[in-house]
C-alpha cells in the first residue's frame, strides 16, 4: 500500500469526522422525534422539545474516522495506537448511552469510566513520566499507573457537567483543543519523522486524535448551538471527555489538558464538594431558575450545588448566550495558561 503524505492525513482527520458528523445529525433528529426521543429545553419560554442522544452520531464518527486512519497510516504501531483511543473513546461512549438509556446511579458511572483506560494500560500506551515545568520528567511507575484511571474518568464527568447550555459543551472542548494543538506544536513539533516509513511521529497521532475530535465537535456544535436542534446527552460528553484523557495521556500532555479544563474541574469539584459527594443532575436542587424575561438567575437554595453557572451570574441574571460566551471566556483563559505551561516544558529542554 501505498504511503499516504501525512498532511494528507491531517486534513482526513478533520474532513472525515465532521462531514460524518454533519450528514449524520439531520437523520438522527428526524429519528429521534419520530420515536418521541427528545428532551424540554428548560431555558427557552416556549419549551421547545430538542431531540436526545446525538452523542451516537458524534461516537459513531469517532470510530468510523478513527478506522480510515488506521487504514492510511503505514505503521504497525501508529495504527494500534489509533486502535486503543478508538477503543477507549468508544468504552467511554457506550457508558454514556447505557446512561442515556438506563440512568446509571451517580456512583456506578464514574466507577465504570475507570475501565475506559483499560485499554491504554493493557498496550502500554502510556509513559510514567509526566513532564512538569521546570522539573522536567517525573518518574512515577506505580503510582502513575494508580492515577492512570483518573485521568481519562475524570475529564469524562467534568465535560459530562459541563454540558448544560446550549453549545456550552461544544465550544469549550474545541477551546481546549486548539490550546493542546498548539501546546503539542511547541513541546514536541509538527509530528512528522522522516525516517518512518509513514513519515508521522508518535506526536503526530496528537494532532490526529485533536483533529477528529474538533471535526466532530465542530459539525456537533453546529446543530448544538443556540437554539439547540439536538442534545449530545452522556454517549456525546463523556466520548469527548474520555477523548480528552486519552489525549492526555497517550500524547504525554497530562499537566497541559489538566490545566485547559480548569473551568471543567472547577465545575466538577464545586459540585461535588457541595453537596458532599456524588448526585445525579436529576437528584440535586436545581442551582438555576428563569426571570420574567427568561435570563438565567441563582435560585439562593442552600441545597443547591455550588457551580460555574453560579459563579458566572453572581452578579446577576443573565441570557444563556451570554452564561455560554463566558463559559467560552474562562476556557480561553485557562488554554492560554495551557499554553504558557507548554512553552516552560520546552524551554527546560527536556523532551525527547
Amino acid at each position: 500500500m501505498a504511503t499516504v503524505a501525512p498532511v494528507i492525513i491531517y486534513i482526513l482527520s478533520f474532513l472525515t469526522p465532521f462531514i460524518i458528523t454533519l450528514a449524520g445529525l439531520p437523520l438522527h433528529i428526524r429519528i429521534m422525534h419520530k420515536r418521541g426521543i427528545h428532551g424540554v429545553d428548560v431555558h427557552k419560554k416556549e419549551k421547545p422539545k430538542v431531540a436526545e442522544r446525538g452523542g451516537i452520531i458524534i461516537l459513531l464518527s469517532i470510530i468510523l474516522s478513527s478506522v480510515l486512519m488506521i487504514i492510511l497510516v503505514n505503521d504497525s504501531e501508529l495504527r494500534l495506537s489509533i486502535g486503543i483511543f478508538c477503543i477507549t473513546v468508544t468504552v467511554a461512549g457506550l457508558i454514556g448511552l447505557v446512561d442515556d438509556i438506563v440512568n446509571l446511579s451517580a456512583i456506578l458511572k464514574p466507577f465504570l469510566l475507570l475501565f475506559a483506560s483499560i485499554p491504554i494500560i493493557a498496550s502500554k500506551r502510556y509513559i510514567p513520566e509526566p513532564i512538569l515545568p521546570f522539573i522536567g520528567k517525573t518518574k512515577l511507575n506505580i503510582a502513575y499507573l494508580i492515577l492512570l484511571p483518573f485521568v481519562v474518568a475524570v475529564p469524562a464527568n467534568s465535560v459530562n457537567m459541563l454540558d448544560v447550555f446550549n453549545g456550552s459543551m461544544a465550544t469549550t472542548t474545541i477551546i481546549v483543543l486548539l490550546a493542546v494543538v498548539f501546546s503539542n506544536l511547541i513541546v514536541f513539533g509538527n509530528g512528522l519523522d522522516p525516517l518512518n516509513d509513514a513519515g508521522l511521529a508518535e506526536s503526530g497521532l496528537t494532532y490526529i486524535f485533536i483533529l477528529i475530535m474538533i471535526g466532530t465537535v465542530l459539525a456537533f456544535w453546529i446543530f448544538n448551538r443556540y437554539p439547540a436542534k439536538v442534545f449530545g446527552g452522556d454517549t456525546g460528553s463523556l466520548a469527548i471527555g474520555g477523548a480528552l484523557g486519552a489525549i492526555a495521556v497517550m500524547g504525554r500532555l497530562e499537566v497541559v489538558v489538566i490545566i485547559a479544563m480548569i473551568p471543567f474541574i472547577m465545575n466538577a469539584f464545586g459540585i461535588i464538594s457541595s453537596v458532599k459527594g456524588l448526585l445525579e443532575r436529576r437528584e440535586m436542587t436545581r442551582p438555576t431558575k428563569m426571570t420574567k424575561d427568561w435570563k438565567i438567575e441563582s435560585t439562593r437554595d442552600k441545597k443547591a450545588p455550588i457551580t460555574l453557572v453560579g459563579l458566572v451570574i453572581q452578579k446577576g441574571p443573565l441570557h444563556e448566550k451570554e452564561v455560554v460566551k463566558t463559559f467560552n471566556i474562562l476556557t480561553i483563559v485557562s488554554g492560554i495558561l495551557a499554553i504558557v505551561i507548554a512553552v516552560l516544558i520546552n524551554s527546560s529542554g527536556v523532551v525527547s
